[in-house]
């Protein structure tokens, strides 16, 4: 049996660059993300993970006080990794796609737009534990 968390917003509508809300995940073995985009929209992606006890500044510099890095995800359309230095890119497009996260002792994680130019993104998470 599967317990699930309910669907959670990161990102409604965004059409700026910028750091979503912090959100902690000790408590879920796997994350999914759901990505939408609209209105053309043109930008990069990238998902963060943190081990430190308390949550990490992630929209600023990583550092020995501020602890995080970019994760990788699975797709879920093909199962192919995406590099976390790399992130999602889209390009003129209305899409949505779907990733998962396995946490892995991660205790908070967010997600950074970079390099918008165009058009805004929906994140939603959900997460599960195999029970």
């Amino acid at each position: 049996m599967k317990n699930y968390l309910k669907e959670i917003a990161l990102f409604t509508a965004k059409d700026a660059t910028g750091t979503s809300l912090v959100y902690p995940v000790s408590d879920w073995q796997h994350i999914m993300f759901c990505l939408s985009s609209q209105t053309s929209a043109n930008f990069t992606i990238k998902f963060q993970g943190s081990f430190s006890d308390t949550a990490p500044t992630f929209s600023a510099a990583q550092s020995a006080t501020n602890r995080w890095d970019y994760i990788q995800v699975k797709d879920y359309q093909n199962n192919s990794a995406i590099d976390g230095d790399t992130g999602v890119a889209f390009a003129g497009t209305d899409d949505v796609r779907m990733f998962e996260l396995n946490t892995n002792g991660l205790k908070y994680i967010a997600a950074t737009i970079t390099a918008r130019s165009a058009g805004s993104a929906n994140l939603h998470l959900s997460g599960f534990n195999n029970e």
